[in-house]
């Protein structure tokens, strides 16, 4: 297998254990903070996912169509690792 198929399928598993793992939660269990920082589960899909756009954007020249708001130099520290009340789950 060439190297981009093996990082395909690496990114593919890893990312689909991720979704397995938050799938069927309540409302709740996804946004309960789960650290003293507030880092919840849904807000780590959100970072994960955004850092995907943001890498592969860049390396494959090919950006996100609108910037996220947690890529603003002014965002809140960590802005990335939780989910707002405006943020839906996706479905």
């Amino acid at each position: 297998m060439d190297a981009k198929a093996t990082a395909w399928q690496y990114l593919t598993t890893q990312r689909e254990a991720v979704l397995w793992k938050v799938e069927g939660l309540s409302e709740r269990d996804l946004r309960m903070p789960r650290t003293a920082s507030g880092t919840n589960l849904l807000g780590l899909v959100k970072h994960l996912a955004g850092c995907e756009a943001e890498y592969f954007g860049e390396c494959l020249g090919r950006p996100w169509p609108e910037p996220m708001a947690f890529w603003d130099d002014d965002a809140e520290p960590n802005a990335d690792m939780w989910a707002t009340a405006k943020e839906s789950r996706p479905r």
